[in-house]
């Protein structure tokens, strides 16, 4: 029989495919985007989803996976904000363009009816 009992430690180092700084998923901005900003073409949903999946798959210990999921959910984000700053920005041009000069009209015609 043995007299020592033999215990082995993983070194200091992570383990294969653990990183000290494990990849974003980018769920709040996601959740932002969905709840706050709008929902463009599903846009929003979409990066929620691959959100999720991002976090999954660290839960898991998958990080090159979480890390995929994540820069698909942070371009469909980017995708997202900008679809809603254009259409923000070209509802505004399209009121300064027809509806400001139908109240002006509105207005200086108001006492002849």
């Amino acid at each position: 029989m043995s007299d020592h009992t033999v215990i082995p430690m993983q070194g200091g180092e992570p383990a294969k495919g653990l990183t000290s700084n494990p990849p974003r998923d980018y769920l709040l901005l996601s959740l932002f985007n969905m709840l706050v900003l709008g929902n463009p073409c599903c846009l929003s949903f979409v990066a929620l989803v691959y959100s999720v999946k991002s976090r999954d798959r660290k839960l898991l210990g998958d990080m090159n996976g979480a890390s995929s999921y994540g820069n698909t959910s942070k371009q469909l984000n980017i995708g997202a904000i900008v679809l809603n700053v254009l259409v923000l920005i070209i509802f505004i041009i399209l009121f300064f363009v027809y509806m400001v000069p139908l109240i002006r009209y509105m207005a200086s015609h108001q006492g002849r009816y």
